[in-house]
């Protein structure tokens, strides 16, 4: 299977251990470079002492302001990493929020953004990602940006031009290269290396605050007469503070460079992935070709686009130190991965010295559309289950389409009832009612909820007649618009389901997942700080005994249960001994298990689905049940793998 989502997850988090390495080292140097302005007063003061010559030595050797400086500068540079850090690490909609972005509203019936709306939510139930919500900059540059700490608390953003000067196809191509960035953990890096580079830059603002305002009102302010040492004083404010700028000055251009190295090359691969993801490499080269020949442009005017430049599918201004490869040579590469219709009017634009350029280019992209066309195809031979773990944090163009179909065919009162409060309520009550049995939880709906009963009463009948898969499907579309409702609302509202789902004093396996599809995707909205991703499968192998146990008998008989757990526990790299004993593999134990594996890392979370996908598909076909429970473990695992089963 692949593992490049979960790779990618972990290393986005070790990525952070060596921006923590140029941070310090970039603090280090900051302090020293102040403590050498600072010698050169400190020298100059003890001349009096030295037969009127500088005393660099005593100057030097002085560990007093040495000290001092290193704990000011320290505390400086501390203070705003840690700012800044926390203000990035709210999720994504902070970030939208700074770039003058304004979030769509669900139950929009404006053309374009709904067909943005419909892009995102097909791409997110085809990829197992939550629906993000989307943010529209009223901007008529064509840009857009994808930010966030992790997939499930990720937002995408997007310029109104970019939605009313793109076609559908170069508006999905640039939709996908957003949720490449996503599933590759670029998000999560961006945010800490613009908290890095602020850091280092606030020395420089003390400094440009001494030089411009410190030190002159100082000069300004101190009277008049010979022995006034008030002039003399503001200008060497003035000096030290412009000595200080420079120095914050140089700092931020190592980090702007340090950014550059590793925004560049992450935006090629977002632009491959989206070739793959949509296997419409014309769609992506359509969009960038219409920036460069300025049908268009990248630029935002929002003032926190500079130090947030990075985040953006273009360059959102001129800079020396460009955090995107030229637009030219993406759409070299894409054109070497097949874009017909944007290759063609490159050889007609394009000079003999172009196209030789073209040529030297083709075989590496065309290389790499190679690698991602085998990636898909190696998954053709699995079971279902396994291609879905297999496509966990990536898209292709057929679960989009397949995403597509199923949407166009879905019912309009369903469809209608995800985009509103009441009806996104109503949906969730719906896929918790029983068939046989169901008046105490209709009960429960009308007293706890009335606002949601009558849609409730319309709908109930029709959800019920629908497969456990798209019944999550349906939950996950329903998603935006219940975290809208905001925490204490969506507490009333998971209180209420409760006492629905226990209306019966149980619990089965469709209302656990949809327990585990909303906590995925709603309730991680509402956790400010990332949760742990560390140690292995050895850590807890009872718990993970349960899951494969439970797994391994959900559809299996007696036999065939012991030889797929077997198998799994092998995949797993457990003994396939001990296997739990039948009165062990509940749900409610299954869910105490996957609570304490979700804080394994993403490398052990990989394997231990692949052997979930082991134990399931263990006589070669796959049932809704045992989609639902290697889906609600996902969920758990925190892992994006697509709701509905494969056709």
């Amino acid at each position: 299977m692949s593992t490049d989502f979960f790779t990618s997850q972990d290393r986005a988090r070790q990525q952070t251990g060596r921006l923590i390495a140029l941070f310090i080292f970039g603090v280090v140097g900051t302090m020293l470079s102040v403590w050498l302005v600072a010698v050169v007063p400190l020298a100059m003061a003890g001349a009096k002492k030295n037969n009127g010559h500088p005393d660099w030595a005593g100057a030097f050797s002085n560990w007093q302001v040495l000290l001092g400086v290193m704990a000011v500068v320290g505390a400086v540079v501390g203070i705003a990493t840690l700012v800044k850090l926390g203000q990035l690490s709210q999720g994504g909609a902070k970030i939208a929020e700074m770039l003058g972005g304004r979030p769509l509203d669900p139950s929009t019936h404006d053309r374009n953004e709904r067909q943005l709306l419909n892009l995102v939510e097909e791409m997110s139930i085809a990829s197992g990602v939550p629906v993000p919500p989307v943010y529209v900059m009223d901007d008529h540059s064509v840009n857009a940006f994808a930010a966030g700490p992790d997939p499930s608390r990720s937002v995408i953003g997007v310029t109104r031009g970019c939605m009313e000067l793109l076609s559908r196809d170069e508006l999905q191509g640039v939709i996908a290269h957003e949720y490449s960035h996503i599933f590759h953990g670029d998000t999560r890096i961006n945010a800490r290396t613009t908290a890095v580079i602020a850091g280092i830059m606030a020395v420089g603002m003390i400094g440009y605050i001494m030089f411009r305002f410190i030190g002159p009102t100082i000069a300004r302010s101190s009277g008049r007469g010979k022995n006034n040492p008030g002039p003399a004083i503001g200008f060497g404010i003035i000096l030290a503070g412009l000595a200080i700028w420079a120095i914050g000055s140089i700092g931020m251009i190592f980090g702007r460079l340090i950014q550059a190295a590793i925004s560049r090359q992450r935006e090629f691969l977002a632009d491959a992935s989206a070739v793959q993801y949509t296997r419409n490499p014309d769609g992506i080269a359509g969009a960038l070709a219409k920036i460069r020949d300025h049908v268009a442009t990248s630029r935002i005017e929002s003032p926190a686009a500079s130090e947030l430049n990075h985040f953006f599918f273009c360059s959102s201004l001129n800079t020396m130190f460009a955090s995107h490869p030229p637009l030219d040579e993406r759409i070299k590469r894409i054109v070497g991965m097949g874009a017909m219709r944007v290759g063609a009017a490159e050889a007609t634009r394009a000079n003999s010295s172009v196209r030789a350029a073209t040529s030297m280019h083709a075989p590496s992209a065309a290389m790499s559309a190679m690698t991602a066309t085998s990636a898909m195809s190696a998954t053709a031979g699995f079971a279902p289950a396994q291609q879905a773990v297999a496509r966990a944090g990536t898209l292709d163009a057929d679960a989009i389409a397949q995403t597509h179909a199923w949407m166009a065919r879905l019912p309009q009162d369903l469809v209608e009832a995800c985009r509103t409060p009441e009806g996104a309520r109503a949906l969730c009550y719906a896929i918790a009612r029983r068939t046989v049995g169901h008046e105490a939880c209709d009960a429960i709906v009308q007293s706890s909820d009335p606002d949601a009963a009558a849609v409730y009463g319309a709908l109930a009948v029709k959800v019920g007649q629908l497969r456990g898969d798209t019944q999550l499907a349906l939950a996950e579309l329903a998603a935006p618009t219940l975290r809208a409702l905001g925490p204490a609302r969506y507490k009333e509202f998971r209180e209420t389901l409760s006492k629905a789902i226990r209306s019966d004093s149980s619990v089965d396996l469709r209302e656990w997942s949809l327990v585990k599809c909303l906590e995925r995707n709603i309730e991680r909205r509402f956790v400010k700080g990332p949760l742990p991703a560390r140690g292995a499968i050895g850590s807890h192998p009872a718990e993970a005994r349960i899951v494969l146990a439970v797994i391994a008998s959900a559809t299996h008989g007696a036999d065939q249960a012991a030889s797929a757990y077997a198998h799994a526990a092998l995949t797993a790299g457990l003994e396939p001994t001990d296997r739990p004993a039948a009165s062990e593999c509940t749900l409610d134990r299954l869910n105490n298990a996957v609570g304490v594996l979700s804080t394994i890392n993403f490398t052990a979370r990989a394997r231990l689905l692949e052997a979930c996908a082991a134990a399931a598909a263990h006589d070669g076909r796959i049932s809704v049940e045992e989609h639902l429970l290697v889906r609600a473990v996902a969920d758990a695992l925190d892992v994006p793998i697509p709701a509905l089963l494969s056709e």
